[in-house]
């Protein structure tokens, strides 16, 4: 019973910053992010993030070699941007884009 208090007042409290939103729903934002690709793009991906202390630090876009073989960085850079700040909030510190390929 003593836990149940500060439990509720730490969610109480993160309710009114924006990493509460970004905490919040993370993994149906992941989900939204590998949906818009697919459906934009017609490429499978993966999403991976990272937060540290409530503050989006980075977000993964892994991507399948044989789908994106003739894209440029550029435009693969171009679409990360687009699909991470149109699924989350908070502009991560760095996006990852990792070319994946089956051995």
């Amino acid at each position: 019973m003593n836990i149940i208090i500060p439990i509720f007042l730490a969610f109480v409290l993160l309710q009114g910053c924006d990493a509460a939103d970004d905490m919040i729903g993370m993994f149906e934002k992941q989900e939204l992010a590998q949906e818009l690709i697919k459906s934009k793009y017609g490429w499978e991906s993966q999403l991976g993030f990272s937060i540290d202390n409530g503050v989006l630090t980075h977000v993964t876009v892994i991507l399948d070699a044989d789908e994106v073989r003739g894209e440029t960085v550029e435009n693969l850079e171009a679409v990360s941007r687009e699909v991470v700040s149109s699924v989350f909030k908070s502009t991560p510190k760095a996006i990852y884009i990792q070319i994946a390929s089956e051995p």
